[in-house]
């Protein structure tokens, strides 16, 4: 699932130039034709022609693949005016466009539309020194309607969509620790977790919200880290209505996110006098805190630790000199239940290298 900023504003149709498809079916008819992955340099896209708004638009790179796929170098996108591209992390492309910040990773099958990790149609891919993304993909988390379509001539036409707005209702409560909480942006979305324009609401102080003007259809509550930066994405369960029906969801609990702060995330640490310290933001209402602490890429735990205050100290012994390590710390209240964490830094969990300095007695 991902996250579109916008939905039913404009509407995008890709259709596929008749004459290459005649000759794919052909190769095959003859048996000597075999499906080659997206990455193999001997694939012959076929041919694709662009129109947006009615005209013409040039858009060399775009390739026609297997599974009805078209894949476009973000920088043709860039040049139609759609957003603007950068270079993150090694092999790692970042788009923005119309608020929201796509990050796709080379040879990858997962992309990031804002903070969520969203699954692509197919895997992203180099060709000729340039990233390749499936256009559908790109398309819909800007706010385009998308479906694909076989014509003599292909095109792509865009065209505003209308929603039919009825006096459809949803309607729920935002808790943290048990109790309502003010102030929280809370958007619809559907059950592919489309934001639904400008349906959005914010909290009162029994945490009570209210959702009104929907179409018919099923539709949940989402509370998004880009409008409140200081909790997790959190969601209720969706709900049909239709003809003017009003649907109460279940209450959605939220996590606070905490920051860590010694040691330096990314950083090489030694111990002091045969300890290594632990210090992380303070989450309100929490009762106890659980540090938890891996070798990096493991999934199996190196300790465990527990602490009333949002501090702990680990004994060197317990660690490897030269080894990396990633820190996870869960915050959770009177009742246990959790409350909050570390998400980590960036895409990374909070993690360190460990450089023995005290000799091992």
């Amino acid at each position: 699932m991902y996250m579109a900023s916008h939905i039913f504003r404009t509407r995008l149709i890709i259709a596929i130039a008749l004459l290459g498809l005649c000759t794919c079916a052909s190769a095959a008819r003859k048996g000597s034709a075999t499906v080659q992955p997206v990455n193999d340099r001997s694939y012959t896209p076929v041919p694709v022609v662009l129109i947006v708004d009615g005209k013409v638009v040039s858009a060399e790179s775009m390739q026609f693949i297997r599974g009805q796929q078209v894949m476009v170098w973000l920088r043709d996108l860039e040049a139609l005016g759609w957003g603007t591209t950068s270079a993150g992390d090694p092999g790692e492309v970042i788009f923005k466009g119309g608020g929201v910040t796509l990050s796709f990773t080379k040879g990858a099958g997962v992309a990031r539309v804002n903070s969520l990790a969203v699954q692509l149609p197919v895997d992203v891919y180099v060709r000729d020194g340039r990233m390749m993304v499936p256009l559908s993909f790109v398309a819909k988390a800007l706010g385009y309607e998308y479906e694909v379509a076989y014509k003599p001539v292909a095109s792509i036409i865009t065209n505003p969509v209308k929603v039919v707005q009825a006096n459809n209702v949803i309607q729920g409560r935002v808790f943290f620790a048990g109790r309502g909480i003010a102030g929280i942006t809370v958007r619809a979305v559907d059950r592919d977790f489309n934001v639904i324009k400008d349906a959005v609401a914010v909290t009162d102080s029994s945490g009570s919200y209210r959702i009104d003007g929907l179409p018919d259809g099923d539709f949940a509550a989402y509370v998004y880290t880009g409008d409140n930066p200081t909790y997790f994405n959190r969601a209720s369960d969706a709900a049909t209505v239709k003809g003017g029906q009003v649907g109460t969801l279940k209450p959605i609990a939220l996590g606070r996110i905490l920051a860590p702060i010694t040691p330096n995330p990314g950083t090489t640490v030694s111990d002091i006098d045969g300890w290594v310290n632990f210090k992380w933001a303070p989450c309100e209402d929490a009762a106890s805190y659980e540090l938890v602490i891996r070798k990096k890429g493991s999934e199996s735990e190196t300790l465990t630790i527990n602490s009333d205050q949002p501090k702990a100290r680990v004994s060197a012994s317990k660690l490897k000199s030269g080894t990396a390590y990633e820190v996870q710390v869960s915050a959770i209240d009177a009742n246990g239940e959790y409350v909050g964490g570390i998400a980590g830094v960036g895409k990374e969990p909070w993690g360190f290298t460990f450089r023995r300095k005290t000799a091992k007695p």
